[in-house]
């Protein structure tokens, strides 16, 4: 089995006991820890941007339409500014749809903490071992 596949297997389990195999691995391959809780945090930030690009486009089309109704012509009220509309709700959906997500995977986002600090204390301690 590769090594990714073990990473894989490991982190889908939810309470797998850390072996001697788990902390050689993960010496040799520290930057591999920091993949796990990174990720986390920048799809979050993304979907905040996303969320206020969203509502600028949704709330801006309205503001514009209800305004500036008799100031311009038929064709931009009636496509152009519901095309923004549109636009901002179809990220709103998405933005909320992504969260959902993310807020379903936060209980494995809390396991990775949790293996990652042990992996760091079981090398740690066979660092002082060896020594």
């Amino acid at each position: 089995m590769r090594k990714q596949d073990q990473l894989t297997s490991f982190l889908l389990k939810n309470d797998k006991e850390i072996t001697n195999q788990d902390i050689e691995y993960y010496k040799n391959n520290p930057e591999e820890l920091d993949v796990l809780v990174n990720k986390e945090a920048l799809q979050i930030r993304i979907l905040h941007y996303f969320f206020i690009i969203g509502l600028v486009l949704l709330f801006g089309g309205k503001f514009i339409g209800y305004f500036f109704k008799h100031a311009i012509s038929d064709f931009i009220s009636d496509v152009v500014i519901d095309s923004i509309v549109e636009i901002g709700n179809a990220i709103l959906g998405g933005v909320v749809a992504a969260y959902l997500l993310e807020y379903l995977q936060k209980k494995q986002y809390e396991q990775n903490l949790k293996f990652r600090r042990e992996i760091k204390r079981e090398i740690k301690k066979s660092f002082k071992a060896s020594t």
